[in-house]
């Protein structure tokens, strides 16, 4: 593209902060401003929080009303992974003609899980003629794009396995946090009843692929059980004593009438001696494939952002998912 892609970042915690220097150094690119609602972070200066001096120009700001002010054409939105609570958000966004990448996971593909809101952001975007993607690298990628894509090797396909594990040692703290490691198991149990520890989007990844293989499932299931330490480990800035929760093991499963054609495995912990992530298709031909060690889920997730923004620019309006959108690619 001749003219770069001007970017507005909404919600500067963790992933946005990563983001942002991502976007930066793409030649096609460029961030226009930036929003956060956390009155800590008005007025400070972006480069100086990302410590990134191509974003030394750019101060933050609270009021989205002021952020569209530079004529963004994309949004890309890190906040929240409810979409009850960021389709306002996407709606008032869309209602300016910009298109919207965001990490919300239940927007991965909300047909099935929630369609009235799927249809009202449809309607939204096909009217101001932009896009709308939730993407990530899971949802998005790993356990429900890459699957699909696979597929496409096999003359039919009765089932499918897909690993996601991961030692979570390494990750955000907030990652860690979210599959409870670090916690008493009663405490695990007590939170995941209240559905604080789950990994958002299992859900969406098994509709995902069901959708663009023809299969209309009859049910889906998505259980979640700790991880319990079998030693005490500690790293820079945690410690798991043994017997406590090292982290989740959450198994969704997808049915045609009493068959089970999906089964998606997502185990994250810290200790974890064998990450990976696989897909294993049973059907003609058979296909397994495995990439040893796991993606590293934060700089993919950077990735696949930053790679969908001149991707939506030129997609169809409407909302999205990573199955029906043009193939993304690594544009620099």
């Amino acid at each position: 593209m001749s003219r770069k892609i001007r970017v507005t970042q909404i919600g500067l915690g963790p992933l946005g902060r990563m983001i942002s220097p991502y976007l930066a150094e793409r030649k096609s690119i460029e961030i226009s401003s930036a929003v956060d609602i956390d009155p800590g972070m008005e007025g400070r200066n972006l480069g100086e929080l990302c410590d990134n001096s191509r974003l030394s120009d750019i101060d933050i700001t609270a009021d989205l009303e002021d952020a569209l002010q530079a004529n963004p054409q994309v949004a890309v939105i890190t906040t929240v992974s409810d979409l009850d609570a960021i389709s306002p958000l996407v709606e008032r966004i869309v209602s300016h003609g910009i298109h919207v990448v965001s990490t919300c996971e239940e927007l991965s593909f909300p047909w099935v899980t929630k369609p009235e809101v799927a249809s009202r952001l449809d309607r939204a975007a096909k009217k101001h003629g932009v896009c709308v993607l939730g993407t990530g690298v899971n949802p998005g990628f790993l356990m429900d794009f890459l699957p699909t894509a696979a597929t496409t090797l096999c003359r039919e396909v009765d089932s499918l396995l897909i690993e996601r594990i991961q030692d979570a040692s390494f990750r955000r703290l907030p990652f860690r946090q979210k599959i409870g490691a670090g916690i008493e198991e009663s405490e695990f149990r007590f939170r995941m009843a209240e559905g604080k520890i789950r990994h958002v989007g299992l859900t969406e990844s098994m509709h995902m692929v069901a959708s663009r293989l023809g299969w209309e499932l009859d049910r889906t299931e998505d259980n979640v059980e700790p991880v319990l330490a079998e030693k005490t480990m500690s790293g820079d800035d945690w410690v798991v004593e043994k017997g406590m929760a090292a982290g989740v093991n959450q198994i969704g499963r997808a049915f045609l009438g009493d068959r089970e054609v999906l089964t998606l495995v997502f185990k994250a912990s810290v200790g974890e001696t064998n990450p990976r992530d696989r897909v294993k298709i049973s059907g003609i031909p058979e296909v397994d494939l495995t990439l040893a060690g796991g993606v590293n889920g934060d700089i993919a997730t950077c990735a696949i952002v930053t790679n969908a923004v001149p991707a939506v620019c030129e997609a169809n309006p409407g909302l999205r998912t990573m199955v029906d959108m043009p193939p993304l690619s690594c544009l620099r």
